[in-house]
């Protein structure tokens, strides 16, 4: 099994098996053609290539992987995210372990605390 996570705009995170017909289960995952990130050389993120042109809505989640790595501000990330391994010696994209996918969405659970503020609600006499 070749494991892969989607995370959407709004913090959905979701398993995919991409063992048979990857290119087109990233194409569908991320809405469009498919545009390789390496985070590291274990993990590879992948975005819709025309997301900014199709004014695609902003990532939290993905913008905190990528500023993490590539430090704030280099450049924003938008639209549904696909997150794989790296690649093996033949250039095949490879999946994640289960820590790799443990971990990841561990992350991301954390960075929806610093996305989303801490509502109170006060309620008056």
């Amino acid at each position: 099994m070749k494991k892969a996570i989607r995370i959407t705009t709004t913090g959905e995170i979701t398993e995919l098996d991409l063992t048979t017909n990857s290119l087109g289960q990233l194409q569908e995952a991320v809405g469009g053609l498919v545009q390789a990130l390496d985070l590291t050389e274990v993990v590879t993120m992948w975005c819709n290539e025309e997301g900014k042109i199709l004014k695609q809505p902003h990532n939290p989640y993905a913008q905190y992987f990528w500023d993490k790595v590539y430090g704030a501000h280099t450049d924003y990330i938008v639209g549904d995210i696909v997150l794989t391994g790296g690649t093996d010696s033949n250039g095949e994209t490879e999946g994640l372990t289960e820590s790799q996918v443990e971990t990841l969405e561990w992350l991301a659970f954390k960075v929806r605390e610093l996305v989303e503020p801490n509502i109170t609600v006060f309620v008056g006499e």
